[in-house]
Formats: C-alpha cells, structure tokens, sequence
C-alpha cells in the first residue's frame, strides 16, 4: 500500500482515513453480489473519475498502477469462455466454434462480469489506497476504532521496515558490482549470488530490528494501556459530507440501473 500511496493536497488525502473506508466498503461488498456487467462497469467509470478528478492523480501514474491487473484480466477474459465446462452454458447460443473450442454466449457473458466485477473492485480500492497513508490509516484504527496499539505499532513498524531493506538490498547490489564479482550464468551461479545477498540482508535486518525493540522499550512501550499522540484524528464535517454524497451517488446509479432493467440479479437473490 505504500508502494501505491500517492502523496498530494486534495481532499481525498487531506480526509480521515477511516471515513474512506466507511464509505468503500460497503460499496465494494454491493458490487461483489452484481452478476451483470452493466453495475460493475458504471463503478469503474465512478471510481475513475474520483481517482483522476477529486483525488487528483495524473491519468499517467494511475494507468502505470492498474495496468498489470488490467492486461491479466484482460487474458482472463479471453480464457475463460473456452476453460469453462460447456454444460453449464451449451443452452445459450454458440458465437464461435474453432475444431474441439466453442465459444458459447453465456460463457462469454459469465467471463465479462467475473472481470468487470474484480476490476470494479480494485478500482475502488484505489481511491484508499491512492490517498491513505498506510501511517495515518493505522494511527487513526488505533484512536478511533481501538485497535491494540501494540499490534498496531508493531504492523506499522514492519512496514517501516520495507523501504530500508528495500534500500540496503541495492547497496549490496552496488558492492558486489563495484567488486566485480560475477552476475551472469547459469542456476548455480544465481542461487550463489543470492546466497551472498541474503545473508547480510539477513544480518541487518535483524539489526535493525534490534534498535527498534530497545527503542520501543526506552519509550516504556507496551507498558500503560493507553498512550498520548501527537496528532489525534477525528471525523470532521469534511469526512461525514465525503461519505454522505459518495454514498447517494452510488445509490443513484444503482437506482438508475435498477429503475432501467440493466442491473440484473444480485448473486444472493440469484441462489434464492
């Protein structure tokens, strides 16, 4: 999530965190239940345009993030009319039929909405993960939502912990080469060249693990059941008004689709 976290100033990052997930979450669970391409698409447009408009991403960075779910999806797609079994769908008309492969219509249609419904999904997802700091959405579970504090900081700490491994992993790189030993050949070579990449990785991240736990112990962390913060988060009006007015706009495309007959079943009320 740090990895896609993009810093800026508009008033999707400037909110609580929670108050996105407030707002998401339910949202994503209503377009799990859609059986039809039609609702998950329109959310697709929705959580576009919120991360391109409010949320201020450039279409550049945000194209670059999403594309390898795309592309995979996109093969999913194309895969899944012909791995399907044909009797759950030789009722519905054949589009296509290649030798021992035939393309039925419903599979393909099945195939479309599995998609559209997973990237619909990730779509709105992004605009959390976007616009949330992985810092500040643990901070704000651990004062508003009493999440244990221990734990928290602990999770907080090991994603802390990413970047600088991250970071001493190419400074190995970099010494190797600057010592010129070998990084072309064949398996044994690689698995050798890990081998000396691991074990002073290793080394020091159980180093830095080290400092972190005595300074956290320094800091009598752990030791009360409750703990002061420099920076307390709340809802604002802000916050409440987000989850408000992104709450009636997905229930008026619901309504839309619903009121024209394009929303079809929910899978629930599909099984009853």
């Amino acid at each position: 999530m740090q990895v896609i976290y993009q810093e800026g100033e508009s008033l999707l990052h400037r909110l609580n965190p929670l108050s996105k997930v407030v707002a998401l979450v339910p949202v994503v669970l209503f377009v799990a239940l859609t059986t039809d391409p039609w609702l998950p698409l329109a959310f697709m447009i929705l959580a576009s345009a919120t991360i391109v408009g409010p949320a201020r991403i450039a279409p550049g960075t945000f194209w670059r993030l999403q594309a390898p779910l795309a592309i995979s999806l996109l093969v999913f797609m194309i895969l899944y009319p012909f791995m399907v079994r044909a009797e759950l769908f030789d009722h519905t008309p054949v589009l296509l039929r290649l030798g021992p492969l035939v393309l039925y219509q419903g599979a393909l249609l099945a195939g479309t909405a599995a998609v559209l419904r997973v990237y619909a999904m990730f779509l709105l997802s992004l605009i959390f993960m976007f616009t949330t700091d992985i810092s500040d959405f643990i901070r704000a579970m651990v004062q508003q939502w009493h999440f244990p504090y221990r734990l928290g900081y602990g999770v907080l700490a090991a994603f802390h912990f990413v970047p600088l491994l991250q970071e001493e992993f190419r400074l190995i790189q970099a010494a190797h080469r600057i010592r010129g030993i070998e990084t072309q050949g064949g398996v044994r070579t690689q698995v050798e060249r890990l081998r000396r990449y691991l074990i002073p990785l290793l080394t020091s991240a159980i180093r830095r693990a080290e400092r972190t736990a005595l300074a956290m112990e320094s800091r009598a962390f752990g030791a009360l059941k409750q703990r002061s913060y420099f920076r307390r988060f709340r809802f604002s009006r802000s916050d409440y008004l987000f989850i408000l007015c992104f709450w009636l706009l997905c229930l008026l495309v619901i309504a839309l689709f619903w009121l024209t007959g394009w929303m079809g079943p929910l899978s629930f009320t599909k099984e009853l």
